[in-house]
């Protein structure tokens, strides 16, 4: 299998039209290659282009996982967009991050070691009422992530996800501030 996309591939994968896709291409906007005269894009450039291409505005982000390799994945596309980033692997941890610094945007797995993830957001939620969490979950249909959503509005992402899934939450997240 190539690692190459076509443009309708592209243009799926980053959920635009399949002409914007085309149009970006042959003005040079976006990272592509003409291949027998048809456009090819890498997926590693194109999410690096997408990382780029949403204005954030700093602010501080909690990622609570209890994967390192995702709490280190999180935090480099978060980072990328101007986020101060912080790491917790439990919601034990996650609460004592909380009652260091404000953070405008969290990060948070429901399968946490001690603590769940819908306690640890019960507890949040507690300590500030407006804060905007991501539930990041392989869990989506789980009673497990109707619990959570039950306490308040938030964003749900699906393991497994992509990079433009988190920058359409960061933008979101920056609309609305």
């Amino acid at each position: 299998m190539s690692d190459l996309m076509t443009t309708k591939e592209a243009a799926e994968y980053l959920k635009l039209n399949y002409m914007t896709i085309y149009k970006l291409s042959q003005r040079g906007r976006i990272p592509a290659s003409k291949i027998g005269g048809n456009w090819r894009f890498r997926k590693d450039l194109l999410d690096d282009w997408l990382a780029k291409q949403a204005t954030v505005v700093e602010g501080n982000v909690l990622v609570v996982d209890d994967d390192p390799a995702m709490v280190e994945m999180l935090n480099e596309v978060i980072s990328r967009k101007g986020f101060k980033v912080v790491g917790a692997g439990s919601g034990e941890q996650a609460l004592e991050e909380l009652e260091k610094q404000h953070f405008d945007l969290i990060f948070l797995d429901l399968v946490l070691p001690g603590m769940s993830g819908v306690e640890a957001l019960s507890a949040i939620k507690e300590k500030d009422k407006k804060a905007v969490v991501v539930i990041v979950t392989g869990y989506g249909d789980d009673p497990i992530a109707m619990d959570a959503m039950s306490l308040g509005p938030l964003f749900l992402i699906r393991k497994p996800f992509r990079v433009s899934d988190i920058v359409e939450v960061l933008n979101a997240v920056v609309r609305v501030r």
